[in-house]
């Protein structure tokens, strides 16, 4: 995790539909009236109407002090990410291409009736089925991320002070792999940070495309389904088993962790620069 932390440090470090309302047509001899015989009063009313709109649609000074800062930040992101011209970083981007000869990567979550999410949810598909002929999946949010502080049993003493020379700690990110088989889904929410882990262990019905779904949906302990043991209660050899199994038989290795915790990052600010030129263009 040494090189993820790494790499995440260094890319965190650089980087209204038009509506036209149809009149109905005058008649043809009221519009042959109008203009052969221009009325004075109909050219005043239609010059202050039009000094009224343009009075109605003009920028109050608060929409315009705010359409400025906006555009301030949204420039100095633009310069931020000049260096790769509007691309993925080339160290996510080679680790992207390394990870697609084992994993389908899909950005967006696909339903029958909907699309949740756009490039902010990513679903990853293993290629290859488990020893058991189940499906492997795994999705993610760029935003479902926390901070990732390492317990270091020699510094639990160490004063604020001493830490605000610190480097700014990485993020850690929540992620849910699914194992699917006969039409029931096994969903083990994990932790990627300093190490891989596992939080939880979830049965629900239904194939991989659903569940993933369902999780991007936002399904978490407020859903109706039986949300599983506290898994720190579980017998620890349990617990030891459930992280082993994620790591050899799912495949969700220090790659795959890296390329998760470096994705968010990269995609969190990308979905950041769309939301400041979206509310620009609706607030200003």
């Amino acid at each position: 995790m040494i090189r993820s932390n790494l790499l995440i440090r260094r890319i965190a470090s650089k980087y209204v539909a038009h509506r036209t309302t149809s009149a109905a047509f005058p008649a043809i001899d009221a519009l042959v009236a109008n203009h052969s015989k221009p009325s004075t009063a109909n050219h005043l009313f239609s010059t202050t109407n039009s000094i009224t709109t343009c009075r109605q649609f003009s920028s109050s000074p608060e929409a315009t002090e705010l359409g400025s800062i906006l555009q301030r930040e949204i420039n100095e992101e633009e310069e931020a990410a000049a260096e790769y011209d509007g691309h993925m970083p080339p160290e996510l981007a080679d680790l992207q291409s390394q990870l697609a000869a084992n994993w389908t990567i899909l950005e967006g979550i696909a339903c029958a009736d909907s699309e949740t999410g756009s490039g902010a949810s990513v679903r990853m598909f293993r290629k290859e089925d488990g020893s058991n002929g189940a499906k492997i999946g795994i999705v993610f949010h760029c935003q479902d991320t926390e901070e990732d502080v390492r317990f270091d049993e020699t510094n639990i003493f160490e004063d604020d002070e001493e830490k605000e020379g610190d480097e700014e700690p990485t993020q850690a990110v929540r992620f849910g792999v699914t194992v699917s088989k006969g039409g029931k889904t096994v969903v083990l929410q994990c932790r990627s940070g300093w190490d891989v882990s596992v939080e939880g262990v979830t049965v629900r019905d239904g194939d991989t495309e659903i569940a993933l779904a369902a999780l991007a949906g936002g399904e978490g302990m407020h859903a109706s389904l039986y949300q599983g043991p506290e898994f720190t209660e579980l017998a620890e050899d349990l617990q030891a088993s459930f992280q082993k199994y994620i790591v050899k038989e799912c495949g969700v290795d220090e790659d795959v962790s890296a390329f998760i915790t470096m994705f968010c990052d990269y995609r969190e600010q990308e979905e950041y620069v769309s939301w400041l030129k979206t509310t620009i263009d609706v607030l200003d």
